[in-house]
């Protein structure tokens, strides 16, 4: 009786050995995930300060653009780390180098998150979408979001990054206001600054120099800057009216992936102006014929981001 007692108490022994032994090795890589973590943030943090500084001492604005962009999508990053927020971990995944252009595809997918989930979550995201739409330099839309994100913050959070935020573009009004009427860079920010009744002229000429620019494989890269800025162009003008400009913003939209490239989420919203509403009727079946041709090429059937 008593061996049968030592024996089983052995066991016990051993599987409480086991267990502890588990659990500490649990304890360890948690830590060690933690600490990896932290390490990732206190680098991106170093890059941050790095690339702050470069931004104040260069002078020339296209670089001045360049940094801007990807200090932008380092505060992403950092927010993906920070945060326990899926959607935000996915969309800052979704961005790559070519900040701009994934841009779009991340916006699309952030702009199908659930609006039923924590007010919390839904701040970050709003903060994330904010900075999104610096980076494309549509600052009506990047305020709207950071509002958004106001509304839901119990804390002041979201009224600090709304100030950076605003301190920010200023910043970006003032470079093209110092530029010296170099079209190479005021005319990325046409849409922030033409007068209202101005745009029409203004969107039909730069929309012919992009295309001009198209034609060559040399200069293609700068045509299709100078388009994006034609497509905010005619945003701006369909939130003013959008019964009279609905064609021409959708046909914009259109354009842009059909010669530049662009990202299908521009095809997709083409798409659902066409669908939803009753604006666009002067040209609504071609425009809706030439969405229906686009989605039978193949970097659309690729994307994940055009879905019926």
């Amino acid at each position: 009786m008593l061996k049968y007692i030592l024996n089983n108490y052995n066991k016990f022994l051993k599987s409480t050995r086991n267990h502890f032994s588990i659990f500490l090795n649990k304890e360890d890589k948690s830590s060690s995930n933690e600490e990896k973590e932290l390490d990732i943030v206190s680098k991106l943090d170093r890059e941050i300060a790095l690339q702050e500084k470069n931004l104040q001492e260069k002078l020339d604005i296209e670089k001045k653009h360049d940094i801007r962009d990807k200090l932008l999508y380092l505060y992403i990053k950092k927010r993906a780390l920070e945060y326990n927020n899926g959607y935000i971990k996915i969309a800052e995944k979704i961005l790559d180098e070519d900040v701009e252009d994934s841009a779009y595809e991340a916006l699309n997918y952030l702009n199908r998150v659930p609006k039923n989930i924590a007010p919390n979550r839904l701040k970050e995201i709003h903060i994330v979408k904010g900075l999104i739409y610096e980076i494309l330099e549509d600052f009506d839309e990047a305020s709207k979001e950071y509002k958004k994100a106001i509304k839901y913050d119990k804390g002041v959070e979201a009224l600090n990054e709304y100030k950076k935020y605003v301190l920010r573009s200023r910043e970006v009004l003032n470079w093209h206001k110092a530029s010296n009427a170099s079209l190479k860079y005021s005319s990325f920010n046409l849409h922030n600054i033409v007068e209202l009744d101005d745009i029409p002229e203004v969107a039909k000429r730069l929309d012919s120099l992009a295309k001009y620019y198209a034609r060559s494989p040399k200069s293609r890269e700068l045509g299709k800057r100078y388009y994006k800025e034609v497509i905010k162009l005619y945003k701006r003008l369909y939130q003013s009216n959008s019964k009279k400009y609905a064609c021409d913003y959708v046909a914009s939209l259109i354009e842009g992936v059909e010669t530049f490239m662009m990202s299908p989420s521009l095809l997709r919203e083409a798409y659902d102006i066409l669908v939803n509403t009753i604006d666009c009727v002067d040209s609504r079946i071609y425009l809706l014929e030439k969405v229906k041709e686009l989605k039978s090429r193949d970097f659309i059937k690729r994307s994940r981001y055009f879905d019926e």
